[in-house]
């Protein structure tokens, strides 16, 4: 490669980086930097790249190098900001995005990320304040609503539909490792573990026992993993497209939908009945359950069997905590099973997961529409 080939590649770079082909950016960036070292253009570019990729370290390297030699570049300053927050450096992070915002303060989307840094450091002033500026800009932005609701104790019926979405776009590439390695997620084997115990109390078959099995909120497909010994055939939903890619690429549901899970559920929308729905840790991101369960006794063969988890709640029906995750009272949620023509078989005190090596209190709980009199 010669210097004149520099801006061709550096044009195919951002290209591939537009459609998210990080991989392929990297390389390209990559290339141009073993050209010119210090090339800062091609610097914040390996920094992108990398934090597409879930490479944090790699992603703050390129950031700093970039910052050494255009100390007030905004992108490179909104970028590491970017990679100090999610790898939980918030001071420095807030540092960051200040400057960013000095350098260009028309960026005002990232006032969120900022709101959030400072949060995080302990700064709940300065968090509603850069929060309440996001909104002021952009009115529907879901993760500064949400998580302004959130640290100021203000309990909503459900979480936006764009946060639930972009929360779990960004944490796509890491969702799996994240989840099982670091917070001890348990709640696909404890599923399995209540439907098989289930299905040793009914008559024995040598087919799979349930034909369709719907998974709501399915994220990459572990809970679908876990029970695909039990069915030939799982749909799974969710708002996230990239956990759907996911899911499907490591083959554990046959069917994917792109969808809030209480749409899907609206009885105009299938016409074919599941005999199993299960919804693993996803009900956390909804306030109200009334529609959920409706929904779920629509799309329920008779007798069909929903398993579900959600996080415990002492007082109260539901309530947002700060985490931004909906807590439930066992209470409210066996009263609006039994409301939607469901039969409570199961439930039990679970731990589904760990935060910051802190336990979970949660719920299980089975239930079996009803069958015609």
């Amino acid at each position: 490669m010669t210097v004149a080939d520099i801006p061709q590649l550096i044009e195919r770079a951002r290209a591939r980086l537009d459609v998210e082909d990080f991989e392929a950016a990297r390389s390209d960036y990559e290339a141009v930097l073993a050209r010119d070292k210090d090339m800062t253009e091609a610097l914040i570019g390996q920094g992108d790249s990398c934090f597409g990729l879930g490479e944090y370290d790699m992603s703050e390297h390129a950031y700093r190098a970039a910052l050494k030699a255009a100390p007030s570049d905004p992108d490179a300053l909104f970028g590491l900001a970017a990679v100090l927050r999610v790898t939980e450096y918030y001071e420095e992070a807030v540092s960051l995005y200040e400057r960013g915002f000095d350098a260009e303060p028309e960026r005002t989307e990232a006032y969120w990320e900022l709101a959030y840094s400072r949060e995080m450091s302990g700064d709940k002033e300065g968090a509603e304040i850069a929060y309440r500026s996001c909104l002021a800009q952009h009115p529907d932005h879901g993760m500064a609503s949400h998580l302004l609701a959130a640290m100021t104790g203000a309990t909503t019926i459900r979480a936006p539909k764009n946060y639930v979405r972009d929360l779990f776009d960004d944490y796509a590439e890491t969702f799996d490792k994240d989840l099982v390695s670091d917070l001890n997620y348990v709640v696909p084997q404890l599923i399995e573990n209540a439907v098989s115990a289930y299905l040793a109390t009914c008559p024995r078959s040598t087919a799979p026992p349930f034909a369709r099995v719907l998974d709501l909120g399915c994220g990459t497909g572990l809970v679908a993993e876990a029970i695909r010994p039990l069915t030939a055939h799982i749909t799974g939903v969710d708002l996230s497209s990239k956990m759907l890619e996911i899911a499907m690429s490591e083959n554990r549901i046959e069917e994917s939908i792109v969808s809030d899970m209480i749409d899907f559920l609206q009885p105009s929308n299938n016409d074919d009945k599941f005999d199993l729905i299960v919804c693993g840790d996803a009900l956390v991101y909804l306030g109200a359950l009334e529609d959920v369960f409706n929904g779920v006794s629509h799309q329920l063969v008779d007798g069909g069997i929903f398993c579900f988890t959600v996080e415990d709640l002492i007082e109260g029906d539901f309530a947002l905590k700060p985490t931004g995750r909906y807590a439930h009272n066992k209470e409210y949620v066996t009263n609006l099973l039994i409301g939607s023509q469901q039969t409570v078989l199961h439930k039990s005190t679970i731990v589904p997961r760990h935060d910051s090596n802190r336990e979970i209190r949660g719920r299980l709980f089975m239930s079996q529409k009803h069958l015609p009199d």
